[in-house]
């Protein structure tokens, strides 16, 4: 029986969130990969230094990356971080508004991604679908950069990128 990376690492998403990081954080020196479980999407982000995936339970990111068992709404990271993801998680969350803002000030380029107008009978593990452009700007209370929308296996996914001026390890 395949895993959980094996049935969705070629999932148009995550080519999508590769591209958007070598758009917005060609420079990058350390990446976050919030919610990572057991995807390897920070292999594909080889030219930042340092990788790091952390998740509330045990993560197997893959060579090249370091990993945190965490949860993200307590983590204090001690360095600094030029680009967080967090794909497909907010959704998961009774209260997604804190810590997507955390997110945000986490790393000066943040792309986040939901599952976009997902009709709410589709999982039960997703309290807010459906979830679009307005419900992420209400939990964010920032607008996005940038904004696709990707669809595998007939569901639609919305990635945003969002930038600040946090400072970042590399300058």
């Amino acid at each position: 029986m395949a895993g959980y990376w094996e049935t969705r690492r070629d999932f148009r998403y995550y080519d999508e969130a590769v591209r958007l990081a070598r758009k917005h954080a060609p420079n990058g020196v350390a990446a976050l990969d919030v919610g990572a479980h057991e995807t390897r999407v920070l292999q594909r982000l080889d030219w930042f230094e340092r990788r790091v995936a952390l998740d509330v339970g045990a993560v197997d990111p893959g060579d090249g990356v370091e990993t945190i068992v965490a949860d993200f709404a307590e983590f204090e990271p001690r360095e600094s971080f030029d680009l967080v993801l967090c794909l497909q998680v907010l959704e998961h969350l009774e209260d997604p508004c804190g810590f997507a803002r955390k997110l945000l000030a986490t790393a000066p380029t943040a792309i986040v991604s939901v599952p976009h107008r997902w009709p709410p009978w589709t999982t039960d593990e997703h309290p807010h679908d459906p979830v679009d452009g307005s419900k992420l700007h209400a939990w964010t209370e920032r607008d996005p950069v940038e904004t696709s929308v990707v669809e595998d296996l007939g569901m639609e996914r919305l990635i945003a990128v969002y930038r600040s001026a946090v400072s970042t390890s590399s300058t």
